[in-house]
C-alpha cells in the first residue's frame, strides 16, 4: 500500500469515526443501547441457565445435547432481539421524523436526522441481537471444550452464569450510581431464584 493510499484511507476512516459519533449524539443512542444491552444479555443468562438446570434435571449426560439445545435457544434470542428490537426502533423512529417533519413543514429524507436515524435502528438492534447471544455461549464455554465430567460441566457453567448476572449487576449499579455490590447480588438472586423454581419444578414432575 502507498503512503498516498494510506493516508487517504487514515483520513476517510477518521472522517467516518466522527461522522458516526456525530449520528450517536443526534440519536442519542448511548442511553438506548446501555438499556438493551443489560435487559437482553440478562435475559440470555437466564434462559441459558434454564437450559443447563433442565439438562441436569433431565439427566442428560451429553455434552453435545447440551450445546445442541443451548446454541439452539442462543439463536433464537439473537434473531428475535435484532429484528425484533430493528422493527420497533425503525417504527418509532420513522415516526418521530414524520411528526418533526410535519411541524417543520420541509423534508427531513437527505438531512443528518435521518441519517444518524438510520445509524440508531442498525446499532441499537445489533446491541438487542448480539448480546443475549454472546451472554449465552458465555455459559456455555465449559461444555465445548470436552468436559470429562459432565457434573463439573455443569457445576462451571452455573457458576458463569452467577457472575454474569453479578457483572450485569454491577454495570447497572455503575449506571445508576448505586452501590454497585449491592445491584450486583439483586442480579444474581435472579439466578437462585431460577434455580429454586426449577428444583420445585422438578419436584412437582415426579
Amino acid at each position: 500500500m502507498s503512503a498516498t493510499t494510506a493516508s487517504g484511507l487514515t483520513g476517510w476512516l477518521r472522517s467516518t469515526f466522527v461522522t458516526l459519533r456525530h449520528y450517536h449524539r443526534l440519536a442519542e443512542v448511548g442511553a438506548i443501547a446501555r438499556r438493551y444491552f443489560a435487559m437482553n444479555a440478562f435475559d440470555g443468562v437466564l434462559t441459558t441457565l434454564g437450559v443447563l438446570v433442565g439438562s441436569y434435571i433431565g439427566h442428560v449426560h451429553s455434552a453435545h445435547q447440551v450445546i445442541a439445545v443451548g446454541l439452539g435457544a442462543a439463536v433464537a434470542m439473537g434473531v428475535s432481539g435484532f429484528y425484533g428490537s430493528y422493527l420497533i426502533e425503525r417504527a418509532e423512529r420513522d415516526r418521530s421524523l414524520r411528526e418533526l417533519e410535519e411541524v417543520t413543514l420541509s423534508s427531513l429524507e437527505d438531512s443528518d436526522i435521518a441519517a444518524a436515524s438510520t445509524y440508531a435502528t442498525i446499532v441499537i438492534a445489533l446491541v438487542d441481537g448480539v448480546s443475549p447471544f454472546v451472554a449465552a455461549i458465555l455459559v456455555l464455554i465449559p461444555f465445548f471444550v470436552g468436559p470429562a465430567n459432565m457434573h463439573v460441566a455443569y457445576i462451571v457453567g452455573v457458576a458463569i452464569a452467577f457472575i454474569e448476572l453479578f457483572l450485569l449487576g454491577l454495570f447497572l449499579g455503575r449506571v445508576s450510581r448505586q452501590r454497585l455490590v449491592w445491584s450486583g447480588v439483586k442480579l444474581a438472586v435472579a439466578g437462585v431464584l431460577c434455580l429454586a423454581l426449577s428444583a420445585l419444578l422438578d419436584l412437582g414432575l415426579r
